[in-house]
């Protein structure tokens, strides 16, 4: 097992996706039918060999609390290991002072206490994976006071909006740490993910009101990047972003490919959730199913183009489904047609048959609407 404390990070304030957000958190939210987007985070924690984590809540836990439970489902021994929500004792004054160092700093004397020696953070929204303890073995290596995982991406100027970019000289070392605003198509964009001794952890936590109250962890590194050696690690496999209603719905649809696919999935890499026991999906007589990932316990009589559907969705006969992101226990009557429309929780679609968006404007239906 790696001497490492692993933290996975909640989003910034500032990101919102479009009607999804307004019922759990970006970590909760359904991902490929049967996963929820902080199962990868998670998993890479796990396989790397981090059996002590801590999961940091911003807003709405009711849904991740309930995924998670307790880390069993992570392969996470609780002889030797832990998966613990990180929470505040007392509320900020404000949104603006409620950030991760906030809640970072609301933990910081059992952070103090623990005898591990690397702290890893990493977001819970951002979709790859990664191998941590190659992360630790560079950053030892290196020397480095910090390393921060980035990835050169070529889409810079449509995806990762908001994101944060690296600039480093040709030692890898980061001299500065700016928005990512899609102004170039190719860009370092930082994962968010970091190594770093427990001790330069704690004293960081320990300065950070007094360079600002209101700078979250990224924040806090601009501000020293000058004064560390902060050294980059290169991540080149899969990446996305789910900072976004249209980034959610591409990370999902894109994956689709089995090629992609196959860089997110490997061998040996098990990607953890929370079991279901339903039957496998059933295929009725007038099904007619292509290029889909359908989850189990569905019932399927209608057409499927190009879509995800998550467990127990019910499509009758003679609906027709394209380019649609199809989340759990939703119903679609006969006759219906969807395109290009995510369709959230227990939503029904019985009144308003035809429901067509397009890839640039998606139609997004509430969680338990009837319509």
């Amino acid at each position: 097992m790696l001497d490492a404390i692993g933290i996975v990070n909640f989003e910034a304030r500032n990101v919102e996706i479009k009607g999804l957000s307004q019922f759990r958190t970006i970590p909760a939210m359904s991902f490929l039918g049967r996963y929820r987007v902080i199962d990868f985070v998670l998993s890479n924690m796990v396989n790397s060999g981090i059996d002590h984590i801590k999961v940091m809540i911003n807003d709405k836990p009711r849904s991740l609390i309930e995924h998670i439970g307790s880390g069993t489902e992570y392969n996470i021994n609780p002889k030797h290991g832990y998966l613990q929500l990180l929470y505040p004792d007392t509320m900020a004054v404000s949104d603006a002072y409620f950030h991760d160092v906030y809640l970072m700093r609301e933990n910081l004397r059992d952070f103090e206490k623990d005898h591990h020696k690397y702290i890893v953070i990493s977001p819970s929204y951002m979709i790859c994976c990664l191998d941590y303890q190659k992360v630790i073995e560079e950053h030892e290596k290196s020397g480095a006071d910090i390393t921060a995982v980035y990835a050169n991406v070529k889409n810079a100027d449509e995806a990762f909006t908001g994101c944060q970019s690296l600039t480093l000289d040709a030692n890898g070392r980061v001299t500065d740490i700016l928005p990512n605003l899609g102004n170039a198509r190719k860009s370092a964009i930082l994962m968010e993910t970091y190594v770093l001794r427990r001790e330069l952890f704690c004293s960081l936590l320990e300065q950070a009101p007094s360079i600002s109250p209101l700078f979250s962890f990224v924040d806090i590194l601009r501000s020293v990047v000058r004064g560390f050696d902060i050294r980059g690690y290169e991540y080149k496999g899969y990446l996305s972003c789910i900072n976004s209603l249209e980034a959610y719905y591409e990370a999902n649809m894109e994956l689709i490919d089995h090629k992609r696919a196959e860089k997110l999935f490997k061998d040996g890499w098990p990607v953890y959730t929370k079991t279901n026991d339903s039957p496998p999906a059933n295929y009725r007589k007038h099904a007619s199913v292509k290029k889909c990932i359908v989850a189990n316990g569905c019932e399927i009589d209608g057409e499927l183009e190009n879509c995800i559907l998550g467990r127990g969705v019910v499509v009758e006969k003679g609906a027709r489904i394209k380019n649609s992101l199809i989340l759990p226990n939703t119903f679609v009557c006969e006759g219906a047609d969807l395109n290009y429309v995510i369709l959230d929780k227990h939503a029904r679609v019985v009144e308003k048959k035809k429901l067509i968006g397009k890839e640039d404007k998606l139609i997004y239906i509430k969680r338990s609407d009837r319509v």
